[in-house]
């Protein structure tokens, strides 16, 4: 680009400079600024062209104009990096300002929730049990190991007290692995009869699969009192397994072994997704057990002062993770927890 500027003159110098601020001055968008910057920066540009031009300046004059156009390019270069940011602002200011959104306000269309499946069938088997009696405990979810293991005739041998399956505490505690024991501290009160339901989350040292989860939810009973039998309890989980599952579903009891409980059996169900003919979900097996249960032990009996000639009880325990994974058909134990609203909308 030529230029009609005469590079020896400092009047032309000078004027050169006023030309600039005043094109400063008159750059109001991101468009005027690339316009700017092309016309004074570019390739093609006057201070190019300019710089160009030195070549043609009398030796004894050339520094000063050097100089001087040096100073130019440099207040260019800042003038474009500053108005850039300020634009850019400006336009985010703009943007904030057009997408505000007063959370205080009610929604348009707030929708409506869900509940997890846990917690659906968690009341659905109350809703099956309530009628009977049972009434709901908490306790807590880090315990000791007396309440946790030793007062529910689990000894120190046994392989559920190991590293491998339970998380132990820097104090001594354990983080609970089942709620059986917010049960042994009801039990301890020594008064009869007793009819609870404890659930709620429990943990376990465990690889996590389709099936298994170091962290789930369980859902426990106890019923103590004179004269139950076992036929009581099988005729009691078959109500449950059917009132949640419907009459069709199959039940079966398979021979189990719990330390606090003899004998042991587990309830099975024959498998929804792949109707007992074997999938990932029940392990091929075509069943899926869904709890373990039994006559409480004798042992536990004596350890808060029961008489076993005198006293019974049945207990059961189940997995309600697994229980809702199968009742909702979800292939995978982790997408109860996942928050998928594929799994979670429109349950409740």
């Amino acid at each position: 680009m030529s230029t009609e500027i005469s590079l020896g003159s400092e009047g032309e110098l000078e004027s050169l400079g006023n030309r600039l601020s005043a094109e400063m001055g008159a750059v109001s968008s991101k468009e005027s600024l690339e316009q700017f910057r092309l016309q004074w920066l570019g390739k093609q540009g006057t201070l190019k062209s300019l710089f160009k031009d030195l070549k043609n300046v009398p030796s004894d004059k050339k520094p000063l104009v050097a100089r001087v156009l040096n100073e130019l390019k440099q207040k260019a270069e800042l003038f474009i990096e500053e108005q850039q940011g300020a634009l850019d602002g400006a336009a985010l200011e703009e943007k904030l300002a057009e997408e505000f959104v007063d959370y205080s306000m009610p929604a348009k269309h707030p929708g409506s929730g869900s509940v997890n499946p846990i917690r659906l069938v968690e009341r659905k088997i109350e809703e099956l049990l309530v009628p009977f009696g049972f009434t709901v405990v908490q306790g807590p979810e880090i315990e000791t190991e007396y309440y946790c293991f030793d007062a529910l005739n689990i000894p120190k041998h046994h392989p559920a007290r190991d590293m491998q399956d339970t998380f132990y505490t820097s104090t001594g505690h354990v983080l609970r692995t089942h709620t059986t024991s917010v049960q042994a501290r009801v039990l301890e009160k020594g008064e009869l009869p007793v009819k609870i339901i404890s659930r709620g989350r429990v943990y376990r040292n465990e690889t996590e699969d389709t099936s298994h989860q170091a962290m789930f939810h369980q859902y426990e009973l106890v019923w103590l009192d004179k004269g139950l039998e076992l036929s009581d309890l099988m005729g009691l989980l078959t109500h449950v397994l059917k009132g949640i599952y419907g009459k069709r579903r199959k039940v079966r009891f398979v021979p189990k072994f719990y330390p606090y409980t003899e004998p042991s059996i587990g309830a099975q169900i024959d498998c929804v997704l792949c109707k007992s003919r074997g999938c990932n979900s029940c392990g091929g097996a075509g069943w899926v057990t869904i709890l373990g249960a039994g006559m409480v032990h004798e042992n536990v009996l004596k350890e808060f002062n029961y008489d076993p000639e005198k006293v019974s009880g049945l207990a059961f325990g189940l997995g309600t993770s697994r229980l809702a994974a199968q009742f909702y058909q979800a292939p995978n134990l982790k997408t109860i927890y996942d928050n998928d609203l594929r799994i979670l909308k429109g349950l409740s």
